[in-house]
């Protein structure tokens, strides 16, 4: 029987990504330098240079790399720098005045802004929604009245006298109606409360603005004087660092882990076609009734509980090679009882079932 092959190591995985590490940084170095070239133009000039010492970067395998660092510096044009100088002469000078004003700044903040009077209550107009819900129900006070009488007659003229249901269940749709007047009449009131609070609270803000622009006015005027000439920068990108895509250190080992894995399904296969022909070499020619029946080559064994006359048990298995179920007897213990049955095959017992009977 062929041995069973041993699964080849994998490739070592560490060395695999240090190797790939590697090449990322070189590639993201090299990406940085294309991508942030030196710029000159009419305002001034922004260069990049290599600067102080090298970073040093541990690969997964253990060996180092040596990454740069880089330095951004602007210029500006000789135009853009006076204008500049000037600027800073500038905003001294307003420092100054600043410094000179900072006493009036002080007064103005230390005298809080007077909010008196601005406080509105939602419940002081109570009293004109309770007017105008009033006026409501007396303009309707008489309608409600002259409806009633007109209803009441003529359920009396139909012959509906009070105390029936019917007279009752008529004037109680009557008061239905008038509840849902007085609901109407309710939500007008809100409505006109919530309109006069809120023109009072309008007005309130107002007052607030006009009281807060009063005392910032005069800090918003020194506050202007810090705004002085302005300087064009260069206009020039910004860095654009190149990118170093991160080492895939799992990816590495399981591909590796894979590989191993194929290789040894493969050589696997390669002896399992070796077996299937032994296999078959036992089943040919004048021994065509023999079978491997060697414990050793079968697996997931189960007694079927089953005897031949002979007294030699039927199990049901499968080859070691093969996921097809089979019947059959143990060459082991046909060896026993039929020893003229059972032959030698590659190092295997198998059995003639043609002799065990």
């Amino acid at each position: 029987m062929p041995s069973t092959p041993k699964p080849p190591p994998p490739p070592d995985p560490y060395a695999t990504a240090g190797a790939q590490g590697a090449s990322n940084i070189q590639t993201g170095i090299a990406n940085s330098i294309l991508g942030n070239p030196n710029v000159v133009g009419p305002t001034g000039s922004t260069t990049y240079s290599q600067s102080g010492d090298m970073q040093t970067i541990t690969m997964p395998d253990g060996t180092t790399q040596q990454v740069p660092r880089y330095t951004q510096t602007t210029s500006l044009s000789p135009e853009q720098q006076q204008l500049y100088n000037l600027n800073t002469q500038t905003q001294q000078n307003i420092g100054q005045i600043g410094v000179d004003q900072s006493r009036r700044i002080g007064d103005l903040l230390g005298k809080p802004v007077d909010l008196s009077g601005l406080t509105i209550d939602p419940n002081s107009f109570s009293q004109d929604r309770q007017r105008v819900e009033q006026s409501l129900r007396d303009r309707m006070a008489g309608q409600n009245e002259q409806q009633y009488n007109q209803l009441e007659n003529r359920l009396t003229n139909q012959g509906f006298q009070r105390g029936t249901q019917a007279f009752t269940d008529a004037i109680g749709e009557y008061q239905r109606g008038i509840n849902d007047q007085n609901l109407a009449i309710i939500g007008q009131g809100r409505a006109e409360q919530q309109g006069m609070y809120g023109m009072a609270s309008d007005a309130a803000q107002r007052e607030m603005t006009r009281r807060l622009t009063e005392r910032n006015t005069p800090i918003n005027e020194i506050s202007a004087l810090m705004s002085g000439s302005q300087v064009s920068m260069p206009n020039t990108p910004g860095y654009n660092p190149g990118q170093v895509a991160g080492t895939d250190v799992s990816g590495s080992v399981y591909n590796s882990a894979a590989l191993a894995n194929d290789q040894y399904k493969q050589q696997e296969a390669a002896r399992r076609q070796q077996m299937a022909g032994l296999y078959g070499l036992a089943g040919t020619g004048a021994q065509a009734a023999m079978w491997f029946s060697d414990r050793r080559l079968k697996r997931d064994i189960r007694d079927l509980g089953i005897k031949l006359m002979n007294g030699l048990k039927l199990y049901a298995y499968k080859y070691l090679w093969s996921d097809e179920p089979q019947i059959g007897v143990m060459a082991q213990e046909v060896l026993k009882v039929r020893p003229q049955a059972v032959h030698m095959v590659g190092g295997y017992m198998a059995v003639d079932y043609g002799k065990l009977l």
